[in-house]
């Protein structure tokens, strides 16, 4: 397994009680820190608070940190919005074009759900993510 990190401020998150900033880390797989988030905190990527993250919920989230961390709305993760080291960032560049595009950086996140998604049954629960 690949593991790659990489920070992304993705703004800030309001339980209703308090607001606080988040910031996420990209690991390939990503997957772990997206769903023990949403474990944890109810949110994000658990959409219908059944304490469970869905593939499409993980890969709505997955799209939204990507289009989030594209502050110039290019369609890349340039290094000044997402740091990566040149290891990191070829291995997301899907096509060698030396960029890593928003569709290759949500793809390179999406690995990581089959790798924890043990029973698959296409759902990550406490379990499968650490918690």
């Amino acid at each position: 397994i690949l593991v790659v990190f990489a920070a992304c401020d993705c703004g800030a998150v309001s339980d209703g009680d308090s607001t606080m900033k988040k910031t996420f880390f990209a690991v390939l797989p990503a997957t772990v820190l997206l769903a023990s988030a949403a474990v944890a905190g109810g949110i994000p990527g658990d959409y219908n608070g059944d304490g469970k993250i869905s593939r499409e919920e993980f890969r709505n989230e997955a799209a939204r940190v990507a289009f989030e961390a594209d502050k110039n709305k290019d369609g890349f993760l340039n290094q000044d919005e997402f740091k990566l080291n040149d290891e990191q960032r070829k291995s997301m560049d899907q096509n060698g074009d030396g960029k890593v595009s928003v569709e290759e950086f949500q793809i390179a996140q999406m690995s990581g759900f089959d790798q924890l998604d043990k029973d698959r049954d296409g759902l990550l629960d406490a379990s499968e993510m650490g918690r």
